[in-house]
């Protein structure tokens, strides 16, 4: 190999920064118009993704330009042929290894296109890094024996792979894995991890092999000729195969990420030719452009909109961002202060915005600037309804998976999607601005069920996709215990019988058979099969079969789910993914339209009320989404929301409603004379007292609805994209991104009702989306909260600087320099065996303690020592809670157990860690122990 000039060092990371400053500029331009930010905020944008663009850039380019000055290293030297064998050797472990740490970390994956991916791609990565390296490798193991060599600078040829070889050994680790149906385990797992380790480990031998042959450039070209058609022929059959998921694969990263690598590698040749005056132009200059870099990065990252149009649509924004705030995170509490974190202190790890807020101690611990409150709203309340509604009405709940209220005529859209569900619409209640609570199956129908939103659902999670807990009462339960007829039918594995999710309480028919005939592709995204028809069939047995008594019929359609089947009994829209879910629309709507025709040859119509609704959307490129589970935007939870009572007018409503709406509603149809207008449900005690949403009563029968303007629905989602909340009205959509990047967007819903155009501009920009971000906030946090706990603290907690209340029997001692004991309050009662002892302490708290700490409670007297230690104030302020300036007022009642001796108790408080203890001052306040000796009562005989 001939002699080349040296590599002019900085000259990769020169290269690597400009092509992502340039990369960026453009990226962030296009983002920012695709968000429709304008202005002086899309200039902020480009200039983030410049910044950030531009980072990676010169991080990547010092990378490569270190490895090839290893690599030229390692080439100056001859070394023995067993030290070559074993630096070979060395590469194809590397290969291995990677290709089976891949295999493993993605095994649990449910898309294994995208696993075989990846895994391909870490071997190809560490083969290059391999063979490149691998001169210098065998250079240092054989430094004794090496000699001088001239200097060779790798050449094109040199890290061309084999092709052939390389993109055979690419199939043979991507097939097998790309093709496994389901998530690897057990023996499955072994055999794919050895087959891609041995496969990978091969690469090396095959690129060496390759550069050893002496071949015309001609025969090269026609072999690069031959792997490219054969990668291509390839590509094309796992994208026929596979089509819907190569959408999921972070497309903008990988596009920005090649962009900037093809560029670097452009402007590496035209620099590395460039002869500067001095050694030290080009390192001083790369060093000028990584501070450039920085600096953008650092100040545009300080912009809401810049920080959500780069990161949802600009590539590497939005990971690189979040990733760098994990390293900028002082406390190490999961958020950062710089780069948009939303950490309002960074050195206490119990402030950030994911913190429980407790009310009224004076500590805006989840960092929104306003303390939190109760958030559950009151108990469902019922109303009479009209004369002319029918008494023991039938009651049938319909609920189609992944039904988009814009694709059904009823809703405007412009095709013959829905002929069934429209002519249901117009003799029924059709709600405008129907609306799920979550974007997914998981979450949408539990809330349907329990009535609730998910985050006011006690959960079992012993079970991958939780279950309801033990204790959450379900509408079914309700209506089997009001004497109606209970039945199930669902075409969804989710609803298995053997899982005991919770939608079978109280259902005397209960049936997940059906699921069956959905055979999932690579996991739940995705399966094939179709069961309208037979859960039809299901369903008109069932009402042949008990057509004499009082029902609750509950119905879940799974069709519309991707992927999309052709029907030969309706028409076909076309061949793209739009056109296959209209058809599977159109497909259960006629299944429906036997169901009607039944109820009606029944004699069952005119008695029978009907709710008609979609669990959730999909996604189809809006927002740049094209799927669901993961956002909140019209596309993934506005669902149709019909409700057809026997006896009441048609009409639509303006006024919002959701899922939680359903619950109520249902019962308040089946228990229309148990109650006079406007009284609220059932006590505590009784099993309908769990659900929060409203009857919608009133809007059916057109009564007033003053809350049209202000009612609102909430929304959440949790998932491995982030923390997202909602509030949705009939005019605006609130959608705060807590996690990552605490940044909210909100819409105009009566002048951009496909809500393409964020009006959100802080605070002070639209006074209704300003007060609906402060509603949400506080919503949020007192969701957190448990039960009661806003009046547990309002008594318990006083803020510093505020007044607190004196304790009855006054004290000045302290344990150690952080505690001070102010003095107690005890209950003027005699106490008794058997009977109760309650007492109040009163704390000040002097300084933070470390995480650590607790209080102890010990009782001595001649019953013996007994221990009361508990986390005070109900569980709700341990001491890592306490701040200083804080008075702490902490309640407990001492139980004297039956046949206690009469005589003099000492109850002995102090704090404790490990085997540590705070000291007792003054010191004839302490038992010798570090206890406190706080009070004393006798027991009577």
């Amino acid at each position: 190999m001939r002699d080349r000039a040296p590599l002019p060092r900085g000259v990769g990371i020169l290269a690597g920064g400009t092509a992502g400053l340039l990369v960026g500029l453009a990226d962030g331009a296009r983002a920012a118009w695709a968000f429709g930010v304008e202005g002086k905020a899309g200039l902020v944008t480009a200039a983030l993704a410049a910044g950030v663009d531009g980072f990676v850039g010169l991080v990547a380019g010092g990378l490569v330009e270190l490895g090839l000055r290893t690599a030229i290293w390692g080439r100056r030297a001859q070394v023995p042929a067993w030290a070559r064998v074993v630096s070979l050797a060395a590469a194809g472990l590397a290969a291995g290894g990677a290709a089976a740490g891949t295999v493993v970390a993605t095994s649990l994956r449910n898309n294994r296109f995208l696993a075989a991916g990846l895994t391909v791609l870490a071997a190809l990565a560490a083969t290059v890094a391999g063979v490149a390296l691998a001169p210098a490798v065998a250079r240092l193991i054989a430094a004794r024996r090496a000699r001088p060599a001239p200097t060779a600078t790798p050449g094109p040829a040199d890290f061309l792979l084999a092709p052939l070889g390389a993109a055979a050994v690419a199939a043979a680790i991507a097939l097998p894995i790309a093709g496994a149906r389901a998530p690897l385990l057990g023996g499955a797992l072994a055999a794919k991890v050895a087959g891609a380790a041995v496969a990978a480990a091969a690469m090396p031998l095959a690129i060496v092999l390759w550069g050893r042959l002496r071949l015309p450039w001609t025969a090269r070209r026609a072999a690069v000729a031959a792997a490219a058609i054969y990668g291509t022929l390839l590509a094309a059959g796992l994208a026929a195969t596979w089509n819907d998921h190569l959408r999921f694969a972070p497309w903008t990263d990988i596009l920005a990420g090649g962009a900037v690598a093809a560029g670097a590698a452009a402007l590496a040749l035209v620099f590395g030719r460039w002869r500067p005056p001095g050694r030290a132009a080009l390192p001083a200059a790369a060093a000028g452009l990584s501070v450039v870099s920085l600096a953008l990065t650092v100040i545009a990252a300080e912009s809401e909109p810049a920080r959500k149009a780069a990161s949802a649509r600009a590539g590497l924004v939005g990971s690189v961002l979040e990733s760098a705030r994990g390293l900028l995170d002082v406390d190490r509490d999961g958020f950062a202060r710089a780069l948009g974190g939303g950490d309002c202190d960074d050195r206490d790890p119990d402030v950030h915005p994911g913190a429980v807020d407790l009310p009224g101690d004076g500590l805006d611990a989840d960092c929104d600037g306003q303390d939190a409150s109760e958030a559950l709203p009151p108990a469902a309340r019922m109303f009479d309804l009209p004369a002319s509604v029918v008494a023991d009405l039938d009651l049938l709940l319909i609920t189609i998976d992944t039904l988009r209220a814009d694709h059904l005529g009823c809703y405007g859209y412009r095709r013959a999607t829905s002929p069934v569900i429209d002519a249901l619409a117009s003799a029924g209640t059709l709600f405008e601005n129907g609306w799920a609570h979550a974007p997914s199956t998981r979450y949408s129908m539990p809330a349907i069920a329990a009535g609730r939103w998910p985050s006011a659902i006690t959960w079992d999670e012993s079970i991958w996709w939780p279950r309801l807990g033990p204790f959450v009462r379900t509408t079914a339960q309700v209506l089997h215990d009001a004497g109606y007829l209970t039945g199930g039918m669902f075409s969804f594995n989710y609803f298995s019988v053997a899982d005991h999710r919770g939608f079978e309480r109280g259902m005397d028919v209960y049936r997940a058979d059906r699921a069956v005939l959905h055979v999932a592709v690579n996991g739940p995204m995705e399966s094939h099969g179709s069961s309208s028809r037979e859960i039809t069939d299901d369903a008109i047995a069932f009402l042949d079969e008990h057509r004499g008594r009082k029902f609750f019929l509950w119905l879940h359609y799974y069709d519309p789910h991707l992927a999309y089947e052709t029907h030969a009994e309706v028409p076909a829209f076309g061949s793209s993914r739009i056109d296959g879910y209209d058809g599977e629309i159109r497909f259960t709507d006629l299944h429906l339209g036997r169901l009607f025709d039944r109820l009606r040859a029944l004699g069952l119509w005119e008695r029978t009320a009907i709710v008609l609704t979609g669990d959730h959307g999909e996604g189809f490129g809006e927002h740049g989404v094209t799927e669901h589970g993961f956002d909140l935007y019209p596309a993934q939870t506005k669902v149709p929301f019909i409700v057809r009572v026997p006896g009441l007018a048609p009409r639509r409503v303006r006024a919002p409603a959701g899922h939680v709406d359903i619950a109520p509603t249902l019962i308040n149809l089946a228990r229309r004379a148990l109650a006079p207008p406007g009284s609220p449900l059932p006590p505590p005690s009784s099993s309908s007292s769990s659900f929060i949403g409203r009857s919608l009563i009133p809007d059916l029968a057109g009564g007033p609805a003053p809350d049209t303007e202000t009612r609102t629905v909430f929304q959440e989602v949790t998932s491995e994209r982030g923390k997202k909340r909602a509030l949705v009205t009939a005019t605006r959509h609130l959608i705060w991104n807590a996690v990552p990047g605490d940044t909210t967007e909100c819409y105009d819903r009566a002048a951009d009702p496909a809500e393409a155009h964020d009006i959100w501009r802080g605070s002070g920009g639209d006074p209704a989306c300003v007060g609906l971000s402060r509603d949400l906030k506080r919503l949020v946090a007192g969701l957190a909260l448990p039960a009661g706990a806003a009046n547990s603290l309002a008594f318990a907690v006083t803020p510093p600087g505020a007044k607190p209340p004196a304790p009855s029997q006054p004290l000045s001692a302290a344990l150690g320099d952080a505690i001070g004991v102010e003095g107690y309050d005890l209950a003027p009662i005699r106490p008794r065996a058997g009977g109760t002892v309650d007492v109040t302490v009163h704390f000040a708290v002097k300084q933070r303690l470390q995480p650590g700490w607790r209080l102890f409670f010990h009782l001595d007297g001649p019953g013996g020592f007994r221990n009361f230690d508990h986390v005070p104030v109900e569980g709700l302020m341990p001491l890592d809670r306490w701040r200083p300036g804080q008075r702490i007022r902490d309640r407990q009642t001492i139980t004297l157990p039956p046949g206690s001796p009469p005589g003099t108790y000492t109850v002995y408080i102090g704090a404790y860690r490990l085997a540590q203890r705070l000291k007792v001052s003054p010191p004839t306040a302490s038992d010798g122990q570090d206890r406190l000796r706080l009070l004393t009562f006798t027991v009577a005989r």
